[in-house]
């Protein structure tokens, strides 16, 4: 749905792509902190 605009550029596709990477790399750097003891 997100991707089925009527823009004509890419800017927003890759803001989407970006900050969904961004979040998915917190998430797993927190569980590898967490598996690791070096984060409470």
């Amino acid at each position: 749905m997100a991707f089925c605009g009527n823009e004509q550029g890419r800017v927003e596709d890759i803001w989407l792509y970006g900050i969904a990477l961004l979040l998915l790399a917190i998430v797993v750097g927190d569980s590898v902190l967490r598996r690791n003891g070096l984060r409470s």
